[in-house]
């Protein structure tokens, strides 16, 4: 993706689902939710059959009352084989389905 492609993503993380092929790999990306019963925003991330779009492999969950720091969990932890999202952007393609 290019700068504005993933500032884009970013921004629409915030309010839906996104999916993006990462070398030959999909993932789905779970936009930031939030829960009022319980008042905590999630986020998640998981690998996802090619064919089927079915989950395949959890790669991140993330739960907090703060909203922001799901997002910085989302944007900073290394879970992309060790790299953080920001590291391995440029080598996603953001995939419209």
């Amino acid at each position: 993706m290019t700068t504005e492609e993933v500032n884009r993503f970013v921004e629409c993380l915030t309010y839906e689902d996104n999916t993006v092929n990462l070398f030959g790999k999909i993932y789905w990306c779970l936009g930031l939710t939030y829960d009022p019963e319980t008042k905590i925003y999630s986020i998640s991330v998981f690998e996802a059959n090619p064919v089927t779009y079915e989950g395949i492999r959890d790669m991140l969950l993330y739960k907090s009352k703060s909203r922001d720091d799901c997002m910085k969990h989302f944007l900073e932890d290394k879970y992309w084989d060790g790299k953080s999202f920001y590291e391995v952007a440029s080598d996603m393609e953001w995939i419209d389905l």
